[in-house]
């Protein structure tokens, strides 16, 4: 797929913020009833409030840029004529993996771009819920009620967090070993130009 250099960045920002958050929930001292958080847990606060507004950038851009991937294509669940398409592409993927191959990582593929978008609304509620517990909970004092239910909401979305990055980072992975230019074409921030992998202008060189 093609992406502008200014999402390539946002991309890549976001996910290295992202992993450095979640690393940090595991090692930071959280604030208990009488004992307030360490500098890790600072650090973990104001960082996600950074990367929230980066995400909130990100999906504005969405919705604005020229490229190929639209706003539309990355939260299609509530619009059906864009579903036919993400089932035939399912479809097409499982058919690929039966057969012990990796699909193409140059073309535009509907369920990847669906798949990103459930990566991203993880993350911007993972940081809502965040920024709220931050300004509505007082340090070392106990949640109770709602603020309880949030706090538990967030801690769910970072388990659920964990387990969509290891599998968005596997699947890019696979597309590496598999000779695809996907990881490095994300990673070429410094190129202006919108960016597709090999494969792609490889297959369609031969049109």
């Amino acid at each position: 797929m093609y992406y502008d250099r200014f999402t390539r960045v946002l991309h890549l920002t976001i996910a290295v913020g992202g992993v450095v958050q979640l690393l940090s929930s595991l090692l930071m001292t959280h604030p208990k009833p009488g004992r307030a958080g360490d500098a890790l847990y600072a650090m973990h606060d104001a960082g996600g409030q950074v990367l929230l507004a980066l995400l909130m950038i990100h999906w504005l851009w969405s919705l604005l840029r020229q490229g190929e991937v639209k706003l539309l294509q990355l939260w299609p669940w509530f619009t059906p004529s864009q579903i036919p398409g993400i089932v035939a592409d399912a479809r097409q993927m499982l058919s690929h993996f039966w057969q012990r191959k990796i699909p193409e990582g140059g073309r535009f593929s509907p369920l990847a771009a669906a798949v990103q978008g459930v990566g991203l609304m993880l993350a911007t509620l993972l940081g809502g819920s965040g920024l709220l517990l931050s300004n509505a909970a007082a340090e070392g004092v106990a949640m109770v009620g709602w603020l309880h239910d949030v706090k538990e909401g967030h801690e769910l979305l970072g388990t659920l967090m964990w387990f969509y990055l290891i599998v968005h980072a596997s699947m890019a992975m696979l597309h590496h070993w598999a000779g695809h230019d996907t990881v490095r074409a994300m990673l070429r921030i410094w190129e202006k130009e919108q960016v597709a992998t090999a494969n792609h202008e490889h297959v369609a060189g031969k049109e």
